[in-house]
């Protein structure tokens, strides 16, 4: 068989005499050349297309890089909550009252709300009675 049938008839009317002179009609898929002209369209829209796509990207960059810096602050922020639940409190710097009582011989650290943080032993120079534990021991 021949590669091109009907050579010497120009492209448009080949179509129509090979649909007349053929025995039977079918539908197949193949493969339609590009001609020189079509392969260079293409080669110049996948360029475009690409710039287009450079550009995108390089949105898109600077767009998960604002989001980054809006979800860090959410991320350290989840990390204390968990931290403090882990403790079961909140770690604050603040005034405590320290309290001697020297009938016991121990030493207590109160906060503002009156809960007991820390106590231990007397020191030596804890011995010595002050003011405070006078009025409490007369009430006056």
């Amino acid at each position: 068989m021949k590669d091109i049938m009907l050579a010497d008839t120009p492209v448009e009317q080949r179509a129509e005499i090979l649909k007349n002179s053929c025995d039977q009609i079918l539908e197949k898929s193949y493969l339609a050349k590009f001609d020189q002209e079509e392969t260079n369209d293409l080669r110049a829209e996948l360029a475009t297309v690409h710039i287009q796509m450079g550009e995108l990207e390089e949105e898109l960059a600077g767009i998960k890089s604002d989001f980054k810096g809006k979800i860090k602050p959410l991320q350290e922020r989840i990390g204390k909550i968990l931290s403090d639940l882990k403790v079961g409190g909140e770690y604050v710097k603040g005034e405590c009252y320290k309290f001697i009582d020297p009938d016991e011989g121990m030493v207590g650290f109160y906060t503002p709300d009156g809960y007991l943080l820390e106590e231990r032993p007397m020191k030596a120079e804890e011995r010595q009675r002050t003011i405070q534990m006078a009025v409490r021991l007369t009430g006056t």
